[in-house]
């Protein structure tokens, strides 16, 4: 039984693997500086944003294949702050979103019922675990029903259709050439 355990904790890849080295101690200094939590914790929790967001992006890449295999996941609370700095670092969050995904990951803040109720983050942690990264249980267990969206943001159109650019940009896959 102990073999099989150490095993499976080996199995699993550290997500600080997924972008450069650079790239990850921006991400850490960046939710540092404003959180002021300890080193190690900052570095867990950029991890598990990391795990997040390339679940997201496995789902969205699936989905494009067949529309049917869209799931809706959800950070925890300490995730989605970590996204949040994350999202404000362009130049390591659209290579790392394409990266991830082959097109943009997209942040609405929303909170409703499903995420309230605690589904929609049981829905999520079986599509973490899917990345093959470490899924750190202290970021994901008794985390149901946290969002950084209170309730009443829920009028910032977080499922709607939000609109036509009407011809400002091109219509099709987003192509960005480097």
């Amino acid at each position: 039984m102990t073999i099989a355990t150490d095993q499976t904790a080996s199995a699993v890849k550290n997500p600080r693997t997924l972008i450069p080295s650079w790239a990850f101690d921006l991400l850490v200094y960046d939710f540092r500086k404003k959180h002021h939590t300890s080193h190690a914790y900052t570095e867990r929790v950029v991890g598990q944003t990391l795990v997040f967001l390339k679940a997201a992006g496995q789902i969205r890449r699936e989905a494009r294949r067949d529309p049917g295999a869209y799931v809706r996941i959800v950070p925890t609370r300490p995730v989605d702050e970590a996204w949040h700095e994350a999202l404000q670092r362009t130049e390591v969050y659209l290579p790392m979103s394409l990266a991830f995904a082959n097109s943009m990951i997209h942040h609405r803040p929303v909170m409703d019922d499903d995420i309230a109720s605690g589904a929609a983050l049981a829905r999520t942690i079986p599509y973490l675990h899917r990345t093959g990264m470490y899924v750190d249980p202290e970021f994901w267990n008794a985390e149901a029903g946290s969002s950084c969206c209170p309730p009443e943001c829920n009028d910032q159109g977080g499922r709607e259709f939000l609109g036509s650019w009407e011809g400002r940009v091109a219509d099709g896959p987003l192509t960005i050439s480097f």
